[in-house]
């Protein structure tokens, strides 16, 4: 179906799946859509047209300020705005370290957490769906997409995953390391260069030249002098904090799921944070 002012197409099975989530987010909802693939084929423009349609939709802002790269700069967005569309793109996220990804997934727990509070609607774009957390992709993604190219030749083909199905497929990877996206895909189609349609060539400019800054700055100084094991713990203590100023309340079992850590260490944490705090 061609779609919005801009006139581009949309898979009418993919868009009955979007339908479905802005009649959520007119609710009290939030939405999460990873969005996953091999770098090179089209998760970011996949993105753009799932963007722009949902901003369309739901009368929101949707332009390259809508688009990041870095973690923080998402994560200050998110915390200081509400009813957003937030396109986090890959960038340079498939040239990360599995050592990156695993000191990184508490700041993608805390976006998320950012999302349900101020009912954002949010794409991440990622090299591979198993780089996050179970907690992000079985309790928080409201689905999950797969681009990929048919026989490796024809670009611009997606699966699609509801949430009990990228149960399946998760589970499948972590109990036998098989990526089994055909076996647990409930619809397939393609999809087109929604770009060319939604920005200008001024504003692809800006996007390239956002995408070439973050793909310099992938790691900082001051996290390479860091170790790893120290960073998470900066990084959990800081959420678990923030979720206190918020009024969210969490048990120690919560904590334990959503941090990965032991009862010991969550307990370390409320002592860091206050000495005062009490888990149920």
């Amino acid at each position: 179906m061609i779609v919005t002012d801009k006139e581009y197409y949309i898979d009418d099975k993919y868009l009955s799946k979007l339908d479905l989530m802005i009649k959520r987010m007119r609710g009290t909802d939030d939405a999460i859509l990873p969005i996953d693939g091999d770098e090179g084929q089209g998760k970011t423009e996949l993105a753009m047209g799932t963007c722009y349609y949902v901003a369309y939709k739901m009368k929101r802002k949707y332009d390259i300020d809508n688009i990041f790269f870095n973690l923080d700069e998402v994560i200050e967005f998110a915390v200081s705005t509400k009813d957003q569309i937030i396109h986090l793109d890959e960038g340079a996220l498939d040239l990360l370290s599995n050592q990156w990804w695993k000191q990184n997934q508490q700041k993608f727990l805390k976006l998320v957490m950012m999302a349900r509070k101020k009912r954002h609607f949010i794409v991440i774009c990622i090299p591979k769906f198993y780089k996050l957390n179970k907690y992000l992709i079985e309790d928080r993604a409201i689905g999950l997409v797969h681009v990929y190219s048919r026989q490796n030749l024809q670009k611009g083909r997606f699966t699609y995953y509801t949430k009990k199905t990228k149960e399946k497929l998760y589970d499948d990877w972590l109990r036998k390391k098989l990526k089994s996206y055909k076996k647990h895909s409930v619809l397939h189609g393609s999809f087109v260069i929604a770009s060319k349609k939604i920005f200008d060539k001024k504003q692809m400019k800006v996007y390239e030249d956002k995408k070439d800054q973050a793909i310099l700055s992938i790691t900082t100084e001051k996290e390479t002098r860091k170790k790893p094991d120290m960073i998470i713990k900066e990084t959990n203590v800081k959420i678990y904090k923030n979720l206190l100023n918020m009024g969210i309340k969490l048990k120690q079992a919560e904590l334990c799921e959503i941090f990965e850590r032991n009862p010991n260490i969550i307990r370390g944490y409320t002592k860091e944070i206050n000495g005062a705090t009490s888990i149920a």
